[in-house]
């Protein structure tokens, strides 16, 4: 995604960028906006033109990446602003296929292979 992003980009872009990356893409939508002084609509727009996809759904997937060292440890309960366990289990099973039990056995490798990339 930071390599679709034009050098001279707005200070609030950039804003916003920093704190989806520091928070791993837990704060809300309208949380941000608030921050960055960008009203949350503009953000989606702004997000689907340049990238297809909202800005909600891209935090989902940052934050989902975050949760796969936990599940890679064994800690197969939500750790990252997941209102509770069932919906934590819903949206690693929205994204992967299967449940986070599943996913921790490894028997299928492509996804524990995410885990190693670099934690920030």
């Amino acid at each position: 995604m930071l390599t679709l992003i034009k050098p001279n980009i707005d200070s609030r872009k950039q804003k916003l960028f920093d704190l989806i990356y520091e928070f791993n893409g837990t704060q809300s939508v309208s949380e941000l906006a608030e921050k960055v002084f960008w009203s949350s609509r503009q953000i989606n727009r702004y997000f689907n033109q340049q990238f297809g996809i909202s800005l909600k759904a891209y935090c989902n997937i940052l934050r989902f990446k975050s949760s796969l060292h936990h599940i890679k440890n064994g800690k197969l309960f939500p750790e990252l602003n997941y209102s509770d366990q069932a919906h934590f289990i819903k949206e690693v099973k929205k994204m992967t296929g299967v449940t986070p039990k599943e996913l921790a056995r490894n028997e299928n490798d492509r996804f524990i292979l995410l885990s190693a990339l670099p934690q920030k």
